[in-house]
């Protein structure tokens, strides 16, 4: 892990391999999951109940904030969705 004053990322051999960034907040971690935008990732987030924040068009990121029980009560959809980014990741 790789951790700074704005974001906690993942290594991987010394290397950043940020597929997934994780921005702690005073009541939630943001994630932010590098994949491309989709309909189907579309319909899953929404799908799920998550309150997603606007895709940046610009790294590539969807931002979802999540609170303590989204993690209990949505495990299978971020698990999807953090399969998906790292399958993304490693196609390259």
């Amino acid at each position: 892990m790789k951790y700074n004053k704005f974001y906690i990322g993942l290594s991987k051999d010394g290397q950043p391999y940020n597929f997934i960034l994780f921005r702690p907040q005073k009541n939630t971690v943001r994630i932010e999951l590098k994949l491309p935008r989709t309909d189907d990732t579309d319909k899953l987030i929404e799908s799920a109940g998550f309150e997603a924040l606007d895709y940046d068009l610009r790294f590539g990121y969807y931002r979802l904030p999540l609170q303590k029980e989204d993690v209990a009560n949505k495990r299978e959809q971020l698990k999807q969705l953090i399969e998906a980014a790292y399958k993304n990741r490693t196609a390259h």
